[in-house]
């Protein structure tokens, strides 16, 4: 997956042997053994046990660390239940042919611990649900200022050097770091604006690290000096996520600064160091028929990975949504990315949730833009099950978004407020709203997503629907499924409940391809 951590994911997770035969049987069996165990209907109870949070805190995370070998003070009830949980755990092992030893050294790593926890309180509390729901979300993606020194078309923050907006101080950061980590916290992605040039930045990381959850970056690239990267090594991030739109007039001309140059550098800089490096690309009109040239580029300074993000007309990105892709494109894209997958040295990756169904048809589990797995074909129908498990879009489900100044919201896509985490608690907020409850329950959906066969499996971008209708359960109009025909959609200008501004939407067969030209034509064998 990321350099930083391969020694943890690859071994676990990596479903891609010499022998098909074999990882067809484990995918089955892998999948089976989950279905069954969530199927019982003794697992909630059983699990409840496991799962129990009191004065001490949580008891799946504590059995988790005895398991790993870790050292840990039990109870007797934590005892008594850790036989159950090292048999609960020597049984997958089992069935899905992994080492023993294997899982007890990735649980030694504070993330994979939170994350587990998680899983297993999520079946707890709700049952076995397709999708799934955590019971604490895995991961916080933290907008943690809305400073920065680009001013982008696309920007979902509308950031900018100029900003006045309110931030959280220091000592609430720091406070709101200490409660995600009490709550069961596995993963925080900082992101912004530009995370890197709040001045205290690594005093912020530092705590998140020290508090056992893991630490990423997005950020614009231009910061990543060879200092920088050396400090972030330092404290213990395992990625940075860094965003490159295209060839140089292409990117400087989202980025509103010309700043290639330094971007390169900086890919360069952390593809150097013991940093996973991703490079992300929002792909509309603009640099469609650019995408094989940034991914080649990207492969060439030694990302591990390319990020496809999906455009959402929110931010400053209201303003171009007549930029954004027609779901033929979308779908020629994800295909795209599918094919080249199967021949590239770093992984390839969609924040679109329509990239779950596309895999699903190729033998290949997409857990959105956090990795992919088994990439063969035949493994679609054995891997179904953990598809849906997965569930695609996972705003609301398995992440939700921090802003700078303590909200709460479902999605940094989404700027709808829930809570804010200096006053209002953090689970009671993840459990109990009414905005995630809808997100979470996909019967009550609308349109073409609310029939589809692969609502659970995808579920749409509820960004997309709630930017462009204003309804987050209305079906996303940038797929190729619902494009049935000629419709309006609205650009939600008013995230107040003002009017909408209505916008044409192009569905398959309606206007002219981007300016670079259609993307398959770019990719074609004949231009490789």
């Amino acid at each position: 997956m990321y350099k930083a951590s391969e020694r943890h994911e690859t071994q676990l997770l990596d479903t891609r042997p010499d022998d098909d035969g074999r990882i067809r049987g484990d995918a089955r069996t892998m999948a089976g053994l989950i279905e069954q165990w969530l199927e019982s209907p003794a697992s909630k109870i059983f699990l409840r046990f496991l799962t129990r949070r009191g004065r001490n805190g949580r008891r799946a995370e504590r059995l988790l660390k005895a398991y790993a070998g870790l050292d840990v003070e039990l109870s007797l009830g934590d005892r008594l239940a850790g036989h159950s949980m090292s048999y609960l755990l020597d049984r997958i092992a089992l069935g899905a042919g992994i080492e023993r030893e294997t899982i007890r050294e990735s649980l030694h790593t504070g993330y994979w611990r939170k994350g587990l926890a998680s899983v297993l309180e999520g079946v707890a509390w709700r049952g076995p649900q397709k999708p799934f729901t955590a019971y604490c979300p895995f991961l916080v993606v933290w907008n943690f200022t809305n400073t920065c020194n680009l001013r982008c078309r696309h920007c979902y923050q509308s950031a900018s050097a100029e900003t006045m907006r309110v931030e959280m101080t220091t000592e609430q950061a720091l406070d709101a770091v200490d409660l995600m980590a009490e709550e069961g916290l596995a993963y925080v992605a900082m992101s912004g604006g530009e995370p890197l040039a709040r001045p205290d930045f690594f005093q912020v990381a530092e705590r998140i690290v020290e508090r056992d959850m893991g630490l990423s970056v997005a950020t614009n690239g231009t910061l990543l000096s060879e200092e920088v990267v050396g400090r972030l090594v330092d404290v213990g991030c395992e990625l940075v996520q860094v965003s490159l739109d295209g060839v140089r007039e292409t990117h400087d001309e989202f980025r509103g600064v010309r700043c290639f140059d330094r971007v390169v550098e900086g890919i360069s800089n952390a593809a150097a160091s013991e940093l996973g490096v991703a490079v992300s690309m929002a792909v509309t009109r603009l640099n469609l028929g650019e995408v094989r040239q940034v991914m080649d580029l990207a492969e060439g300074l030694g990302a591990d990975t390319f990020m496809h993000y999906n455009f959402i007309p929110v931010g400053r990105g209201e303003g171009i949504a007549e930029m954004d892709i027609s779901p033929e494109e979308r779908e020629d894209l994800l295909e795209a990315l599918v094919h080249e997958s199967r021949s590239r040295r770093m992984n390839v990756l969609s924040t679109a949730p329509q990239y779950s169904r596309v895999c699903t048809g190729h033998g290949i589990l997409s857990m959105t833009h956090f990795d992919t797995f088994g990439a063969h074909e035949g493994l679609g129908e054995e891997i179904r099950f953990l598809a849906e498990f997965v569930g695609g879009c996972g705003a609301g489900r398995l992440y939700w978004a921090l802003q700078p100044n303590g909200d709460l919201t479902p999605c940094v896509f989404i700027p709808i407020m829930l809570g804010n985490i200096t006053r209002d608690g953090f689970l009671d907020v993840w459990r109990d709203s009414p905005v995630l409850k809808a997100l979470r329950d996909r019967s009550g959906f609308k349109g073409g997503c609310e029939s589809c066969d692969h609502r659970n499996v995808c579920g749409g971008c509820r960004a997309r629907a709630y930017g462009y209708t204003g309804d987050l359960t209305q079906s996303d109009p940038g797929c190729i499924i619902n494009a049935a025909g000629s419709f309006n959609i609205k650009v939600n200008s008013n995230k107040t409940g003002g009017a909408p501004q209505e916008t044409p939407l192009r569905t398959p067969h309606q206007g002219a391809p981007g300016p670079e030209g259609r993307l398959n034509e770019v990719i074609s064998d004949e231009n490789r």
